[in-house]
């Protein structure tokens, strides 16, 4: 069988510049340097940052999604910190902390480049008996 492994992210903006300024102020990835290009490290995801001259901007509805790649996720172990910290860095936060399962905790984020990340915090579940 074939196997298949990531490899990358390729993101694209009018400011690659402050995308990637962005991800390594909020998110501390590493900003990796490229003739003609910037990339980013974030953990272990590459991600490609390709500079548009232009954009078309997309205006949906408040809470529609779109089709295609909606987001990416990436995990923390106190998302309380993470929040504080992402406030503090001026992120635009699209969704505040809220549960999406047990044990699971979550906020989003856009980076510049409309860019949705989403933040999470994975803990065991907790069992209860009644």
């Amino acid at each position: 069988m074939i196997e298949f492994k990531w490899d990358h992210l390729q993101l694209r903006s009018t400011d690659a510049e402050a995308t990637a300024a962005w991800f390594a102020r909020c998110l501390n990835a590493e900003i990796v340097r490229r003739p003609a290009r910037v990339d980013l490290r974030l953990g272990s995801i590459n991600l490609f940052i390709t500079a548009l001259t232009q954009a078309h901007a997309v205006q949906l509805p408040a809470g529609a999604r779109k089709e295609g790649i909606d987001h990416f996720g990436v995990t923390v172990n106190d998302l309380d910190a993470a929040f504080e910290h992402l406030i503090h860095c001026g992120a635009d936060i699209v969704e505040p902390i809220k549960p999406v399962r047990a044990g699971v905790r979550a906020c989003f984020v856009r980076a510049p480049g409309n860019i949705l990340v989403e933040i999470l915090e994975r803990k065991p579940a907790e069992m209860t008996f009644t």
